[in-house]
């Protein structure tokens, strides 16, 4: 051993102090310098806890115990980054817009009816879901084709007729005129969706005997069209029922279902196996490093 070495104390002046505590961070020995106060508190706290638990008596002891305390407090910053992935994760997916898409396999299809439905402050109204549901059964037991005049919807489908009828005299329009301005609309506008509709501009309602006149005038295409679209409005408006009345929960479990990035996750996961390692390594060390002292 030189006199250098064997005299030497570490570094003298400030600047060289300075230096040496810059390598004590690097190197993770001392750690004094943490990310936040939190960090180093938790760190203070913990050598002293581990002092405690297992008195180390030699220099290296103490180095492991320091080392074992780096190891919780990194532990705890890769739990507190693993928590906030997974609640950016969750904010993110919390758009009711992509709750709705979600039930129609990201399609927007359903975020118009939906949207129109929300814009007017609608609320469900069981009876009226019901209603249409009944409606759109009826439809759909039918052969479209087979409809070739409003006779066979009459005699078929009688609750049709009856929904049809009853829209009909609302509106205050025979059946050839309702039938070929609903077949020009867009689906989402065949069927409201609003829980009242506002018929306080009705002069006076159609008769029946007035509806049923034109009814022979009607060409067997475009019944069926509109019996086609009827069925569509009606399902679209059904389904956009249903995703209002459950959004709120809907939104909930997507929120709690989000996973964050598996890149980001998949390196989390591998900073914590490694900490783990070492913090298991190290505690062996230290462990037989007493053993050994004891039976000494």
């Amino acid at each position: 051993m030189t006199s250098k070495t064997k005299h030497s104390g570490g570094p003298k002046t400030d600047k060289g102090k300075a230096i040496s505590s810059r390598n004590s961070t690097t190197h993770g020995l001392t750690a004094r310098r943490w990310i936040n106060a939190n960090e180093q508190s938790l760190f203070d706290e913990t050598v002293e806890a581990f002092n405690n638990d297992f008195d180390p008596q030699t220099s290296i002891e103490k180095v492991l115990i320091v080392k074992m305390a780096e190891c919780t407090v990194r532990l705890m910053r890769i739990q507190n980054s693993e928590n906030a992935m997974f609640d950016l994760a969750s904010n993110e997916a919390g758009h009711p817009e992509d709750s709705i898409k979600s039930l129609d396999n990201g399609s927007d299809r359903l975020s118009e009816a939906v949207g129109l439905a929300s814009s007017m402050d609608w609320q469900f109204d069981l009876n009226a879901f019901v209603s249409k549901m009944t409606v759109l059964n009826e439809i759909d037991r039918q052969n479209i084709k087979d409809v070739v005049g409003w006779i066979y919807v009459e005699d078929n489908m009688p609750i049709v007729a009856y929904y049809i009828t009853k829209k009909c005299t609302k509106e205050n329009l025979n059946l050839d005129d309702f039938i070929s301005r609903e077949t020009d609309q867009p689906f989402h506008q065949i069927i409201r969706i609003v829980k009242r509709e506002d018929t306080s501009y009705i002069k006076e309602l159609i008769s029946y005997e007035e509806f049923i006149e034109t009814t022979h005038e009607i060409s067997p295409s475009s019944l069926q069209k509109y019996l086609n679209k009827l069925a569509f409005g009606l399902s679209e408006n059904l389904q956009a029922q249903l995703v209002l009345k459950d959004i709120d929960q809907r939104t909930q479990q997507i929120k709690d279902a989000a996973m964050p990035d598996t890149q980001k996750l998949s390196l989390i996961q591998r900073y914590r196996t490694a900490d783990e390692r070492q913090f298991s390594k190290t505690l062996g060390e230290l462990l037989e490093l007493q053993k050994r002292r004891n039976n000494i």
